[in-house]
């Protein structure tokens, strides 16, 4: 048994350790990455705590103890955090979010720190208790930080016509899997608690369904982009992100000139802006550009993000069809979907923002002018 819990914490130290260096090789760590970085720190610290416990290295344990001990409350509060840092563009985030943290500052005080130096009135709270408040703690954040991300989630596909479930398939991954982790956790301790039984193992139980969590969810993050950021917000943000990198121009004059050519050469000739999976990545191939040039392309040239340039083409085709006999034979919001909007929630939002009217509004404008020429 000792053998099998030794491999699997090894292999838990390893990934841990491949995760952080993905993480810490970016040369943009934004606020996201950065908490990420913070919670597989303390994840591993976690681990090597086990590794120290199970080989008996006393200094070792002692020292990662620290962190270890009251991780159940610290790790919640960094989860949401981060789902929070994702959607929102608050500069004062981390610090508003900072009173999270009390219920792990209080314990760390007031048990971590006396139990570690021998206070003995650290002793009389019992094991299964305060293992049992931590499991019900972290699942009580991990199914707020769930809820927060379901709403947010949706709020951002009303905003942007070319997000689709992909793009948020390992964040969702990562709260399920640390939240079934907690409920693991749960249950043992409770089952201990009712049943009246010891079981000295049951730690590792819950460190091993961690670890084959961590594998899981590293399959989906590490193939990404940008490692544990969705690309649809790198893609959004890129040419606002180097706008305000530096006062001076990254491109020169002349390939300025040769990107504003090629990027209407798509736009008015193949209307690549058609398809509703168009990203900045398929378009930076077909032009043959690097993204960090194309994302500087419509900051430093065109004064706009990616998808505000190419929503712009979408509503004036939609525009040009609304006013043809397009109507009669498709509905609106078909027209919408034609014209590369990926749903009509979409389309109506982008169109209106645009136009002033919706795009049924429009089009009945469009007729009682036409009826008075």
């Amino acid at each position: 048994m000792k053998l099998v819990v030794d491999f699997i914490l090894i292999a838990g130290i390893l990934l841990n350790i491949i995760v952080l260096i993905g993480l810490l090789r970016l040369e943009q760590k934004k606020l996201p990455q950065q908490i990420l970085i913070v919670f597989w720190c303390i994840i591993l610290n976690i681990l090597i705590f086990f590794y120290a416990n199970l080989h008996e290295l006393k200094t070792l344990r002692f020292i990662t103890n620290f962190f270890q001990d009251g991780a159940r409350f610290l790790t919640p509060p960094l989860i949401f955090l981060y789902i929070k840092s994702i959607f929102s563009k608050k500069p004062d985030l981390l610090k508003e979010g900072l009173i999270h943290f009390v219920p792990f500052i209080i314990y760390f005080l007031f048990y971590t720190v006396p139990s570690s130096f021998d206070f003995q009135y650290a002793k009389f709270i019992d094991g299964h208790i305060r293992a049992l408040i931590k499991d019900v703690y972290g699942i009580v954040y991990f199914s707020i930080s769930i809820k927060l991300f379901y709403v947010l989630s949706k709020t951002m596909k009303q905003n942007y016509s070319t997000i689709k479930e992909k793009d948020f398939l390992w964040i969702e991954k990562f709260l399920i899997c640390f939240l079934l982790v907690r409920i693991v956790a749960f249950i043992l301790n409770t089952s201990e608690i009712l049943f009246g039984y010891d079981v000295s193992w049951d730690a590792y139980i819950t460190i091993s369904f961690m670890i084959v969590a961590m594998t899981y969810l590293a399959y989906y993050g590490i193939t990404q982009s940008e490692i544990f950021l969705p690309d649809f917000l790198i893609q959004e943000n890129a040419s606002k992100n180097i706008e305000r990198e530096s006062k001076t121009s990254y491109l020169k004059d002349d390939e300025k000139g040769a990107l504003r050519q090629q990027f209407y050469k798509y736009m008015n000739e193949e209307k690549l802006y058609l398809l509703p999976d168009l990203n900045l990545k398929m378009l930076a191939d077909k032009i043959e550009v690097s993204e960090r040039k194309l994302s500087a392309f419509f900051g430093e040239v065109l004064n706009s993000s990616f998808y505000d340039s190419i929503n712009s083409f979408r509503v004036e085709e939609a525009k040009t069809l609304l006013k043809s006999n397009a109507v009669e034979s498709h509905s609106i919001t078909g027209i919408g979907l034609s014209c590369g909007f990926s749903s009509k929630s979409s389309f109506y939002r982008i169109f209106k923002n645009r136009t002033g009217v919706s795009p049924s509004v429009y089009r009945t404008l469009d007729l009682k002018e036409s009826h008075r020429t």
